[in-house]
């Protein structure tokens, strides 16, 4: 009688088990790249994980616009305009209290902007920080309190509810005939003051029921390496992985499968993941810092690079004139103009291919050339062809 129950026991839970969702469970850890390592061409190979290089396409931050009032700043300190006047009285005016525009004296007040950024997934109750800048004449927030006020989101709802007392990094120092500031005290932070009263409809699947990974630095190297990793990580398991374009990694589960926990589980170990990412070949140039970056991928052509400079100084000079000894006249001031000519043509130096960022530096050193120079001289080689990558000029 033991065995026919055993084998009734033993297909009973056979078939519970094939009734159950198939669920991605945890692997056993990968054997992972290092960080960073060196490649035989010596050139820096980075393998950052997953999750620091990608974020979940659907699930966007919403950006949050308000307007509101600060007051308690000391006399001076704040606006007397009409506008931070008339938002008092509108206050005042909600809270059942019948004035005029008249009788508000503003000086102590500020009309401020209020901007917060709302995370995925957040709560009802959770608080956020909140950054606050004046609208108005105010000279600085210190000291301030925000009135409450509302954060609106593009659909114009109400999301967070904001009051409290400001942080401002700065100060202000004035006396009759000197003034002392430092950093600017007209921005202020409200920490954890915003409070979340509305959810914002999140969800960890697409439109499909799809996972979807967007690439922070999209590329086709850096999506055929991430959907790799993820393919890798969950090997084993009925999700389809796919490189949909440069910028976009799609998991698709089965309808079983599309839970929240399981996609916590699924994030969480794909996230964990190192991938190899592409070293950009792109150089970024702001011309009014005359700041240079290039990546380690720039590569440029032998060539010879030679810079000019013309200085052309117009000088004004007063000269006095007096008149001769014992002749009638009377001493002048005489407007006299000197223009000075400056050329410097130095020799032209060549310029050796860099395969990498100390090559190249190595080489603009040589010539020793300034910070303009550089912008000059790197928009000189993307026009001539001889830079392989892409000049961003700012």
């Amino acid at each position: 009688m033991r065995l026919p129950a055993l084998l009734f026991a033993l297909h009973a839970a056979t078939a519970l088990a094939a009734q159950l969702p198939t669920t991605i469970l945890p692997q056993p850890p990968l054997a992972q790249p290092l960080p960073v390592q060196q490649s035989a061409l010596g050139e820096t190979v980075l393998s950052p994980r997953i999750r620091n290089i990608t974020r979940l396409h659907n699930s966007m931050p919403h950006q949050l616009l308000g307007i509101g009032i600060v007051t308690g700043l000391p006399p001076g300190n704040g606006s007397s305009d009409r506008g931070t006047r008339q938002a008092i009285l509108n206050v005042v005016r909600q809270l059942g209290l019948n004035l005029t525009i008249a009788d508000v004296i503003g000086g102590t007040t500020a009309l401020v902007s209020l901007t917060c950024t709302l995370p995925p997934f957040s709560k009802t109750g959770q608080m956020l920080d909140v950054k606050v800048e004046v609208l108005s004449d105010a000279l600085s927030l210190r000291g301030g309190e925000l009135l409450r006020a509302e954060l609106k989101g593009v659909d114009g709802q109400t999301y967070v509810v904001a009051q409290g007392a400001l942080i401002t990094p700065g100060f202000v120092a004035a006396g009759t005939n000197a003034s002392a500031t430092k950093n600017p005290s007209a921005t202020a932070w409200l920490h954890n003051g915003g409070l979340v009263v509305r959810e914002e409809r999140s969800s960890f699947f697409s439109e499909s029921g799809a996972l979807e990974l967007q690439v922070l630095n999209p590329s086709p190297f850096n999506a055929a390496s991430i959907a790799a990793g993820v393919r890798t990580a969950l090997d084993g398991s009925p999700a389809l992985v796919s490189a949909v374009d440069p910028a976009l990694i799609r998991i698709e589960l089965p309808d079983a499968d599309r839970t929240n926990e399981n996609a916590l589980r699924i994030l969480n170990l794909v996230g964990n993941v190192r991938v190899a990412v592409e070293n950009p070949a792109r150089v970024v140039v702001d011309q009014a810092s005359g700041t240079v970056l290039a990546g380690e991928g720039v590569l440029i052509s032998p060539c010879v690079v030679g810079l000019s400079e013309l200085t052309v100084a117009i000088v004004n000079e007063d000269e006095i004139v007096q008149p001769n000894p014992w002749a009638q006249g009377t001493t002048e001031r005489v407007a006299r103009t000197r223009v000075e000519v400056q050329t410097n043509d130095p020799e032209l130096q060549k310029l050796s291919g860099g395969a990498t960022v100390a090559d190249l530096l190595q080489n603009l050193r040589a010539l020793g050339m300034t910070p303009a120079q550089l912008v000059l001289v790197f928009q000189a080689l993307d026009q001539g062809g001889f830079l392989h990558g892409t000049l961003e000029v700012r």
